[in-house]
């Protein structure tokens, strides 16, 4: 398996869709081309907020196919590949690797929840698969959390070469960074806690806000970097109203699309069963805009 470096600010991308529900590659490939001229490391594609679980096996394959058309070199496409069964992820992980993409994101098994011997099995599995794997916790969403031992255990994995962790718990994200080796990323998908995370240790993040301010992402965490402290707090407290706006527990991604049609990037709605945001949700999306700096 060959190295590869994960720093930096990896958006966790939309995916525009067609009038007739198609997918709208095109949009979604001008959309990637404005992440990669934001200097952004890569792009997450094939994730909760590109609607994964509401695609086919073969849609999966041409985004990621069409992000990789796209992508210079040294630009890093991560594909979302996790599924409730072992059989599933793999094959996905497979397709992912064929199709061109860099590293997979496995989130854990959701629908059938394993227990710690299980989950641990799952991953071992998967990594048949000769490709670097990011593991996903995301509980909230799944019922299945890599607890602290699990994640000790397959941080010894040689495919698993760090984490994304989504569930928000900055004390679990700090005895994350402690217990795995040097070499292993653990990345934030908190949007809320972006400038928290990256003072923990964490050198990468996978973020749905950065479809929309990856400018000034990248901006708050080269100022933690160079330790210009107040700068990344002024740029974290600018950005918190609108990370708290798009970060729906239910109707997701619906708020982050309807923020990037705002802003004027390619979007659509999302595909059912998630909603349109109605008119009061998109009105608390534009003041938090307007106070982000970004309209």
């Amino acid at each position: 398996m060959n190295k590869i470096e994960i720093k930096g600010l990896y958006p966790a991308i939309i995916l525009p869709f067609n009038d007739d529900d198609s997918i709208n590659l095109e949009g979604f490939k001008e959309n990637v081309q404005y992440l990669v001229d934001a200097d952004c490391s890569g792009v997450c594609v094939n994730g909760s907020t590109g609607e994964a679980i509401n695609l086919t096996r073969e849609e999966r394959i041409h985004v990621i196919q069409a992000a990789k058309e796209i992508a210079p070199e040294g630009f890093t496409i991560i594909a979302g590949t996790g599924a409730p069964t072992t059989r599933m992820a793999i094959q996905q992980t497979q397709d992912a690797k064929d199709a061109g993409a860099d590293v997979a994101l496995v989130i854990t098994p959701y629908y059938c929840i394993p227990n710690k011997e299980g989950l641990i099995t799952h991953y071992r599995e998967v990594c048949k698969v000769d490709m670097p794997i990011l593991l996903y916790n995301l509980p909230e969403h799944t019922g299945c959390e890599i607890d602290l031992d699990t994640l000790e255990t397959l941080s010894k994995i040689e495919n698993i070469v760090g984490m994304k962790e989504s569930s928000g718990d900055l004390s679990y994200f700090a005895h994350a960074v402690q217990i795995t080796p040097d070499d292993f990323v653990v990345m934030s998908g908190a949007d809320d806690r972006i400038f928290l995370t990256k003072i923990l240790g964490g050198s990468a993040h996978i973020l749905a806000l950065g479809n929309l301010a990856p400018h000034k992402i990248i901006e708050m965490m080269k100022a933690v970097d160079e330790g210009d402290m107040e700068k990344a707090k002024e740029l974290h407290f600018r950005l918190l109203d609108l990370a708290e706006a798009i970060l729906a527990a239910e109707n997701f991604p619906a708020p982050i699309k309807e923020a990037a049609r705002i802003l004027g990037r390619v979007s659509s709605n999302p595909r059912l069963p998630t909603m349109a945001v109605d008119q009061e949700e998109s009105s608390v999306i534009h003041k938090a805009l307007s106070k982000a700096g970004l309209i």
